[in-house]
């Protein structure tokens, strides 16, 4: 008698608070529904499946299943997977089940934390209470957990496949392995943006031969060009500017979860020497002796009482930021601050700038994905 897993669904929010959020591959590409089946998944990644996580131990959590048989006459079976899928009977009908919901034991929610598992579940069988467990069939599954609601440019509104702002399991191959580990939003967004400034001037620059140009960030965000960066292909190039910096780091932070915005502060305020993306070399960037405008992920209101995440750039942590020696500080949780706060704008601004460089709150955004 051969016993087989036919498909296996997630159940998606909109059945199931606590069940997985709905996603896709990138621009292009849809995940297939179910999101395992007999026939085409093989690998973790052919299951992917994205969870908010929980700090609670027990979880609502189910997924469906459908069974068939080679024998026709058999009547039920108990079937689970030891510590991860509840037993329970299933009935066939001339060889196969109807789509039956199992209850999860350990939930993937509950690892409580940013990552990606890639687990195997080793599916058992019984025909009666009082016989051992029978191997049945292995599947495996890729987990991405992230610490909340993706917030936009993602969103969860219309789960089918022409919405292309589900989030993106492309994008979670990154931002849940580069804040991996991360147990709030907060510590999330921190990683992700030291990770975006540490991806090395063989990735990313800041683009002074083109005078600070964007090249990923307007009008929308062309994301799927940095990702074929990020996989080793050529992209829009090497060089960006502090609004693909503010775009890359807020749109691969909200796919976890976090809340920031892209805003501007300025215009044409001087600077202090800092460490531009790319470069280890402490000057104001490109030589020049200030900004037009700046560029940054920010949290809340994008004002002075708001945090600034940059990756675009380490500024001197010293007790003088106008002097030596330069201690490298990437913005993270940074309250942007009035002018004598020695928060962002005073180690950014130079003292005659620090009065120009105001929050520009009407300008804040979140770039559309393309």
């Amino acid at each position: 008698m051969m016993i087989f897993i036919e498909t296996i669904s997630f159940d998606s929010r909109r059945r199931n608070p606590k069940g997985a959020l709905a996603a896709r591959k990138n621009a292009k590409e849809a995940i297939q529904r179910p999101e395992w089946s007999r026939h085409r998944s093989v690998n973790p990644e052919d299951s992917p499946v994205v969870y908010v996580a929980e700090q609670k131990k027990k979880s609502k959590a189910t997924i469906t299943v459908r069974l068939s048989c080679s024998h026709s006459s058999v009547g039920s079976l108990e079937v689970r997977v030891a510590k991860h899928v509840a037993g329970r009977r299933v009935a066939f009908v001339r060889g196969s089940t109807r789509l039956t919901t199992f209850k999860l034991l350990r939930p993937p929610p509950v690892f409580g934390r940013v990552g990606i598992w890639d687990v195997e579940w080793n599916w058992q069988y019984r025909v009666r209470r009082t016989e051992k467990w029978q191997d049945l069939y292995t599947t495996r599954h890729r987990f991405y957990i992230v610490q909340g609601l993706p917030t936009a440019p993602w969103n969860q509104l219309r789960p089918h496949s022409s919405n292309t702002r589900l989030p993106w399991t492309d994008v979670l191959n990154y931002s849940c392995r580069w804040a991996e580990g991360a147990a709030t939003v907060k510590s999330a967004a921190a990683l992700v943006t030291k990770r975006v400034n540490g991806l090395g001037s063989n990735v990313v620059t800041y683009d002074c031969p083109g005078g600070g140009s964007s090249h990923y960030s307007f009008p929308n965000f062309d994301l799927s060009a940095f990702l074929d960066r990020l996989g080793g292909g050529i992209g829009n190039g090497i060089y960006v500017n502090c609004s693909d910096c503010a775009s890359i780091v807020s749109t691969f932070a909200n796919a976890l979860g976090c809340d920031l915005w892209q805003s501007t502060m300025g215009y044409g305020f001087a600077l202090n020497k800092v460490q531009s993306i790319g470069s280890k070399r402490w000057r104001t960037p490109c030589g020049w002796t200030s900004f037009n405008y700046h560029e940054a992920a920010w949290t809340g209101g994008c004002t002075v009482d708001d945090c600034v995440y940059d990756a675009c750039l380490h500024v001197n942590g010293h007790n003088d930021p106008t002097q030596p020696p330069n201690e490298p500080l990437l913005p993270m949780s940074m309250k942007f601050g009035n002018v004598g706060d020695l928060l962002y704008r005073d180690r950014l601004a130079s003292p005659a700038g620090r009065p120009l460089c105001n929050p520009r709150p009407a300008s804040r955004q979140r770039r559309k994905v393309e």
